[in-house]
């Protein structure tokens, strides 16, 4: 079986193209890297380069080769990652979150945190997401599980999934076979949130698109009061189908069908570039694992390392 040593060897050699560099990055002697590469050769029974007039370049099989020493490399890296994170004291990690991610799938990511990181203790904060988002920024929560926002380039954002969102309103209000206007709900009060909430932009510019000015009401920063709101008739408002299921069911609430749907918002975990940047990651990958939200169709940016440098 190869070992590390002679993989790197492989390695550094495919990328910077002679044996005298890869031995120099190695800091091992040349007769130590040919040795390794000829041990190379011999595991693989095949050739890993040909000639291409006065270069050699990676055969097919080369450069499968060299993608599985990508793969390894990078487990490897990250494997070292938590061995450090392991060992470190006991850590407060300030997370912030918004009622959304509180109501679903929190629970789930606290649970695992623990099992995975026992010396690390989450303190939630839960807030509107530009409120959180620029906390992060400053240094006062350590990471956020919000809506996507504009962020600096300081900032990393983690992609956890997506909600739609939908028209709710009291049951009788809008005829159910029918698909409605944005004119026809413009023709209700809108309840919203503050206009530190994502959704509430979102609505915003939609109604602006659509030419429409509804009469806008604040009713509070939780989905669940604006809930209660609209059952008792006071108004519409654009919620998370997920979290109101129920209240559909038991008719309690209405979703209003629309010729033109509501937004669907994108969710990122996001925490500073050049602050424990490592932990922020693996933490954005716990939350990743956790949510029920609606998976991203790219997978998430992740910090660049050279794979065999560790």
């Amino acid at each position: 079986m190869l070992t590390i040593k002679q993989l790197q060897a492989f390695y550094w050699v495919a990328r910077l193209g002679t044996l005298s560099r890869a031995a120099d990055k190695l800091h091992v002697t040349q007769s130590a890297m040919t040795k390794r590469m000829q041990e190379v050769q011999a595991a693989a029974a095949r050739p890993l380069f040909e000639r291409k007039g006065r270069n050699s370049q990676l055969t097919q099989f080369g450069r499968e080769l060299l993608a599985e020493c990508d793969r390894l490399f990078e487990s490897l890296r990250v494997f070292d990652e938590l061995k450090k994170l392991e060992h470190q004291p006991v850590r407060l990690l300030r997370v912030g979150l918004t009622e959304m991610v509180a109501l679903t799938w929190f629970a789930d990511f606290l649970r695992r945190m623990r099992r995975i990181y026992p010396l690390i203790t989450i303190q939630p904060e839960i807030d509107l997401s530009l409120i959180l988002q620029d906390k992060v920024e400053q240094g006062r929560l350590d990471l956020s599980i919000v809506p996507d926002v504009g962020t600096s380039d300081a900032m990393v954002q983690v992609g956890v999934g997506a909600v739609q969102f939908g028209w709710f309103a009291a049951p009788g209000m809008f005829d159910p076979a029918e698909v409605h206007s944005l004119r026809e709900l413009a023709a209700q009060p809108v309840i919203e949130q503050s206009e530190h909430s994502v959704i509430t932009a979102a609505c915003s510019r939609l109604w602006e698109s659509a030419g429409v000015w509804p009469e806008r009401i604040y009713g509070g920063n939780s989905v669940k009061a604006l809930a209660g709101l609209i059952s008792a008739g006071v108004g519409i408002s654009c919620l998370p189908i997920s979290l109101f299921k129920n209240e559909i069911r038991a008719g309690t609430l209405e979703l209003v069908k629309t010729t033109k749907p509501a937004p669907s918002i994108s969710y990122s975990c996001c925490f500073l570039k050049h602050v424990d940047a490592t932990l922020g990651q693996r933490v954005s990958e716990v939350a990743r694992e956790c949510s029920t939200f609606t998976r991203p169709s790219k997978a998430p940016p992740r910090r660049r390392a050279s794979p065999a440098s560790k």
